[in-house]
């Protein structure tokens, strides 16, 4: 592939000749990982000249065929959620939970909105996710002012702000019709929480609906709760809404008309569909899929409407995760962005024919992270015979049968998947000569409704069983030492780490949960409330209705069979799996005289955001596997406690 001449890296940019490649794999360190900044959001101008980014949440300008980054802004607050106006002279954006704007020539931002943040979860508080009209008037954007999620536009001189929703559901993916006068939305409510597009007839003259929604279509509710209609996109005609839906069982393309009508299917297959974009003309949908055979990768792909197949727009000779398509206003060209397991996530340009080697716009992969691993994609049968894929990251070198300490990692959700990204924290514990398995057990997105749903009614189950027997799986095949494994996750793979130390009490030497669920009745009391829907969908109702299913998803009833020392790490404001999960975990193993260490980060939500607090933790979990599966020696430690931690940089607590 082709690449520009600038590298685009963490705060600066590089001319990318002076930089060499380094001339062997090297182990990577903790502050490595805290230096990646890939590419975020980059919205196209409507001219094509200009891409807009985020660099240090302060917004750059970037020429769209690259180039050395313009600073437009260095005011107070991170900025996020860019987008253009239709004449391209100024860009909206999110700061401090408000909207705002500046002009593309420079100058001060101006604040359109300045409400105070509303009740429940401060992550959808404020106001967010600006869209422009296509006259420019107004500003349409998502806001949590009264608890929920509401749409809202405000004019682009800030005079008039106004709710287009009624209070009662959570509306999101607002999207203007080509020509202004209406707004397609997705509203979610336990009714249809799956989705339902509805339509808004807007008045352009005071900023209000001109009648009450219209709805279009509502999706069939997954009995999960955990899928939602993900797109919308107009047709450049405004005859036709592009979405994303499941009713093949996987995620496909279809057509809606405005007019009404059932939805059309356009794509199919076992593999999912997603981002779906029209063409300037209308007659090519661009969009994001892991057709191809390898349902851990994503590629772009174009599909005309006229008829014919599927065409990948762009070719790599390794698998990644592309994501974002844009067109570019002549409709020749796409850009997009693109992650590997070798490369942070960068922009690239490619014609939409998919006949010449796609252009690299930027480079931000810091040369200590050029040389990382590939996962290899494995495969190993769970307790129940059902196969179950996984990325296996193993250590370079030649390594003698049966020796290597195994962490295996497993993502949250449990709507998640492990794919062909750069994986920092698995690249370096591979670096660090640790085998790490990355299980996509039943209940990961990627592989169809039927299996994303396995879980459904059973908690700590099957899903359980298909880690367990990935552990198992590479023991049988002498890649790891079974007296050095270790299992750990964040969400809901701390909530499975500590099913795992209790259903197979004995498999692992070292574990490691964050911002885990313990006892998932106390879960849905403290949560927000979608997040307590959804789940009490997946368990088949409430802690009431389903006593014994409940039971069964309440670890503090059976901390006695724990054998594994654990690390317990949790944001003392997470309003997504609140902090007493984590509390009520660590004091009935400490009760029953459990090995268990407990630290806490205040001011940190559902994971870490900060560097120093993700150093901190990183080096706490780090030198927590040091003690248990990979002991070293020569630590120049006065430490008198069971394991050197790492002294803090930070406040963290209840443990110091």
């Amino acid at each position: 592939m082709g690449k520009l001449s600038v590298l685009l890296a963490t705060g600066a940019l590089i001319v990318a000749g002076l930089v060499g490649g380094v001339a062997a794999a090297q182990s990577l360190t903790l502050q490595d990982l805290v230096s990646v900044d890939p590419v975020g959001e980059a919205p196209l101008s409507p001219d094509g000249k200009w891409i807009a980014l985020v660099r240090n949440g302060q917004i750059a300008l970037m020429p769209s065929r690259g180039g050395w980054p313009q600073p437009l802004t260095t005011t107070v607050g991170g900025k996020s959620q860019l987008a253009w106006s239709p004449d391209g002279n100024e860009l909206a954006f999110v700061s401090q939970g408000s909207i705002w704007v500046v002009p593309m020539a420079g100058g001060v931002p101006h604040r359109l909105t300045n409400a105070p943040p509303g009740p429940g979860d401060p992550r959808a508080a404020g106001d967010r996710a600006p869209r422009w009209s296509p006259n420019g008037r107004w500003i349409l954007f998502e806001s949590g002012r009264r608890g929920g999620a509401d749409l809202m536009v405000v004019s682009a001189d800030g005079a008039v702000t106004s709710f287009l929703t009624q209070p009662g559901a959570d509306r999101g993916v607002g999207r203007w019709s080509p020509d202004g006068g209406m707004i397609a939305y997705v509203e979610r409510s336990p009714e249809y929480f799956s989705g339902r597009i509805d339509l808004i007839s807007f008045d352009d003259g005071s900023g209000r609906p001109k009648a009450a929604p219209r709805v279009l279509y509502t999706a069939p509710v997954d009995r999960g709760g955990s899928w939602a209609i993900p797109e919308i996109a107009w047709s450049p005609d405004g005859r036709r809404l592009a979405t994303v839906l499941q009713n093949s069982g996987w995620d496909h393309l279809y057509l809606l008309p405005v007019d009404g009508g059932a939805p059309k299917a356009l794509t199919g297959g076992d593999f999912d569909d997603g981002e779906p974009r029209f063409s300037p003309d209308g007659k090519t949908l661009v969009f994001t899929s892991s057709r191809g055979g390898i349902l851990e990768a994503r590629d772009v792909w174009a599909l005309h409407l006229d008829g014919g197949e599927a065409h990948k727009v762009a070719r790599f000779e390794a698998p990644g995760v592309s994501a974002g398509p844009e067109w570019t206003p002549d409709g020749h060209g796409i850009f997009f962005h693109r992650q590997s397991p070798t490369e942070t996530d960068d922009l690239f340009l490619a014609n939409v024919d998919g006949v010449a080697a796609p252009l690299q716009l930027t480079n931000t992969t810091p040369a200590t992270l050029t040389h990382t691993i590939t996962p290899r994609r494995i495969m190993w049968k769970s307790k129940d015979g059902r196969e179950i894929e996984g990325m296996l990251y193993v250590p370079r070198g030649d390594h003698p049968k049966g020796s290597l300490p195994l962490v295996e990692w497993v993502h949250g959700g449990p709507e998640g998947q492990d794919r062909f990204r750069k994986d920092v924290w698995a690249q370096y514990l591979a670096s660090a000569g640790y085998v790490v398995l990355e299980p996509n057990y039943r209940g990961s997105t990627g592989y169809g409704e039927a299996f994303r749903n396995l879980n459904v009614e059973d908690p700590g189950g099957g899903e359980v069983d298909d880690v367990a027997y990935g552990a198992k799986a590479l023991v049988a095949r002498g890649m790891v030492d079974p007296k050095r494994m270790a299992v750990g996750g964040i969400s809901h793979g701390a909530t499975m780490t500590i099913y795992m130390i209790v259903r197979y009490p004995d498999l692992y030497a070292a574990a490691i949960e964050f911002a885990g669920v313990a006892d998932r009745a106390l879960f849905n009391e403290r949560t927000n409330p979608n997040s307590a829907i959804r789940w009490q969908m997946k368990m088949g109702g409430s802690a009431a209705e389903r006593p014994d299913t409940y039971r069964r998803a309440n670890m503090l009833l059976e901390v006695d069979k724990v054998h594994t020392p654990l690390l317990a790490l949790h944001g003392e404001d997470d309003p997504q799996v609140p902090p007493a999960n984590s509390a009520a975990l660590v004091k009935a193993l400490q009760d029953h005289h459990k090995t268990v260490f407990y630290f806490t980060y205040p001011k940190e939500l559902h994971w870490v955001s900060t560097p120093a607090d993700r150093l901190d933790s990183w080096g706490k979990e780090l030198a927590f596997l040091e003690h248990y599966i990979s002991p070293k020696i020569g630590l120049t430690s006065t430490s008198t406690e069971e394991v050197v931690f790492p002294k803090s940089s930070v406040a963290t607590g209840p443990s110091k």
